[in-house]
Formats: C-alpha cells, structure tokens, sequence
C-alpha cells in the first residue's frame, strides 16, 4: 500500500465525499506505485481516513474506495457494492426496460468505472487503468448478479492510447460471452433501440435521457417538432409514438441519422413516412438553425440536447455562450405558444449558469416565457457529490 499525505483542507472535503485526489495535492513524493495499487490516507492526526485505487498514470491520483473506517478490498466488498448498486435500479427493472446504467462511477462507490446494461449485453467503460488488477474480482461477479451473458470493454477516450497493445486489455474487447457480431437491440420504456456497443458515444447509448424522453412522449401529441443534435433518434421515436403530427432531426453524423431510420423502422415496422412527416438534416446545428429561420420555419416542439460544450473549467464561459447562442436560434423556431426544451451535459457547467444561459437565449430572441418543468439525473444516475452533477434540463413554454 502507498501513503498518501494531503492538507488539512483536502482532508475535510475528503471526509465530507470528495472522491478524488489529484496528483499536484499530494504532498509526499511517491516513488514507485503502479496502477491498481491501494493508497491509504491518514490524517493530520495519524488516523484512517480513507483508501483508494492509486494511478500514477492520472491527472488523478487516488480515487476514494472508502472512508472512515479500514476495510478489506476485496470480492466481498466489491460484491456488497455492486449489491447496494442493484437495489437502488431495482424500480428499472422490467421486461419494458432492458437498457439502463448499473454502476455510475464514484455515484455507486466504483470510482472511474461504469457499467450500463443493454438486454443481455454489459458494457464496462473505464476511465483509470487501475481497475485492471480487479477485473478478475469483478467479471465473476458481473456475471452471477446482473441479467447479462456478455461483457464488452471500453476505454474512455484519454485512456484508450495509454492502454492500447497492453496487456490483452483492448477497447471493444468482449470479457467474456460471445462476439459482437453487429448493433445490439433493447428496451426502453417499451421501444425498441439499436446500439453501437463497440464505437458508439459513451458506452452506445445515452440512457441519462430515458426520463426526459417519457415527458416528451406526453408533450407531443398533434405537434410539429424539430430535434437538434438529433443522435441515434431516440426523442424522435417518443414524439412519434406521442402523436406527434411530423418531426425533422438534425445532426452533423451521418451515420447517427442512418442508426435514426433503423430505430424509427424497429419501432414502426407498419408505416411509411412521408417527408413532411419525417425528414433529417445533416450539417452544422447553428448552420442548419440559421437556414430554417431564413425560410420562415416554425415547429411547436424544439428540442436541443447538445454535447458537453464545456470539457474543461477554461472553457465555462464559451461554453455559456454557446448555450445562449443556441437558445436563441432554437427560440426563434419555435411557434407562438410552443414549448422549447434544452439540456446540457456539462459538468463544469452549474445548473444555475445554464439556466440562466437559457433565459438569456430566450429574451435575445425576442420572446417571452413562462418555465414549465426542470429535470435533473435518473435514478441510475445518482450523483453523490458535486462534481458528480452534471445533467440539468428545462422546459418552457415560448410566448410572445
């Protein structure tokens, strides 16, 4: 085991859940130490105050396993973890419902590791090879608890040129099952989804939606929508399954806007859209936003669910611009006592300065709003700490 000696400052947001230790706050010189290995904190005083997985290799240097009181780190705990994991998702579970996330990270005590279900197939996406040494713990156990019968692993994607040719452990690898032999189908809420589980965003899917998607279901009946950063479709097929009278995507990845047919075609087998009920645009997002004012375009649902516009503290500020940016392109779209919804995914982004964002993009428009719902994280995606909350969404009814 490492020791790993912090400041007194740090050693009362550790206590308090802070998760992470980054490498320029530890205050001793480490020498030696490989990813995997435990590092145990002490305080000021010389006592426990946590252990966790150390990698020499992160910007992060130990990631908190455990606080408070020494414990061993081992099948057992492991085992209790991802148990306490199962419990909380035990409301998902269903056969309408084959497709959520079943460890989120710190969230579920599984520092730099999640793990999300797709039918029979897992995914386990890491974000630190410290986790290697124990995947030997956890696949038996991924295998004896959870409704799966194949594993795939994949690398974040500032890990994915640190570890690759190392030892046999390859993004997109299959731990244990058969091979991916192509897109792998599940549930949610019903509907029938496609994904990309070997090169999709994220582990294929983006299941933090699901709850947003239900509420557009209900919002959409007899309504015109416009679904910016459209993806694999999946808020086009709740808008079609709600009635809504026609829907157009946009998004600049073509091959998302292909996986989008084949999800609207898997959950309406028996009917032939129109394109006036059904159409897609490919391209720039402010570009495209840009060309369907310039033709006097309106829609009664606008929905904008962007990437991560901020990766980094540094890039805050542009980031809110964007989101503002945005706003206002989606707003002036938007027909007169329609609703406009926006999220974002950005941690570095609060919850506060989205909003407002928001707001500002809505007056720069020119138009009036009254707010109508904000949403936040789905139940497996708990977030414990505050680094750890970064979806936030809001719904508002465009006036004026």
């Amino acid at each position: 085991m490492i020791k790993i000696q912090i400041s007194k400052t740090l050693q009362e947001k550790i206590r308090k859940g802070h998760p992470w230790i980054f490498h320029y706050q530890v205050q001793n010189e480490t020498a030696g130490g490989k990813p995997g290995d435990l590092g145990v904190v002490y305080d000021s005083n010389n006592r426990f105050l946590a252990i966790g997985l150390f990698d020499p290799e992160s910007d992060i240097r130990l990631r908190i396993l455990q606080l408070g009181k020494p414990t061993s780190i081992d099948a057992a705990f492991f085992d209790g973890r991802l148990k306490q994991a199962l419990v909380l998702r035990e409301p998902l579970v269903d056969k309408d419902t084959t497709g959520y996330r079943i460890i989120n990270g710190e969230n579920d005590g599984f520092p730099g590791l999640v793990l999300d279900r797709y039918e029979n197939t897992a995914v386990l996406k890491l974000y630190t090879s410290s986790w290697k040494p124990y995947l030997k713990i956890l696949l038996p156990l991924f295998r004896q608890n959870l409704p799966i019968d194949r594993c795939v692993l994949r690398w974040s994607r500032n890990m994915g040129a640190l570890t690759k040719g190392s030892d046999g452990w390859e993004d997109g690898q299959v731990l244990f099952g058969t091979p991916v032999a192509g897109p792998v189908r599940f549930l949610e809420h019903g509907f029938s989804f496609e994904v990309d589980v070997l090169a999709g965003q994220k582990t294929g899917f983006f299941l933090d939606q699901r709850d947003n998607r239900k509420h557009v279901l209900s919002l959409s009946a007899g309504k015109s929508v416009l679904n910016v950063f459209s993806y694999t479709g999946a808020f086009s097929v709740y808008a079609l399954a709600g009635g809504c009278r026609s829907i157009l995507e946009i998004d600049s990845n073509p091959i998302a806007l292909t996986v989008s047919k084949r999800n609207l075609q898997l959950n309406f087998s028996e009917r032939v859209f129109a394109p006036e009920e059904f159409d897609q645009l490919r391209g720039d997002a402010f570009e495209m936003l840009a060309r369907l004012e310039a033709q006097n375009k309106k829609f009664d649902l606008v929905l904008l669910d962007p990437p991560a516009f901020a990766k980094r503290k540094k890039q805050i500020q542009v980031a809110l611009s964007a989101y503002a940016r945005l706003v206002e392109a989606g707003t002036k779209l938007v027909s007169k006592r329609g609703i406009l919804f926006a999220s974002s995914c950005s941690v570095h982004v609060s919850s506060v300065e989205f909003y407002e964002a928001v707001f500002s993009g809505i007056r720069a428009a020119g138009r009036s709003y009254r707010e109508l719902r904000r949403t936040g994280h789905a139940l497996d995606h708990p977030a414990t700490f505050t680094q750890g909350v970064y979806l936030k969404a809001i719904y508002c009814g465009i006036d004026g």
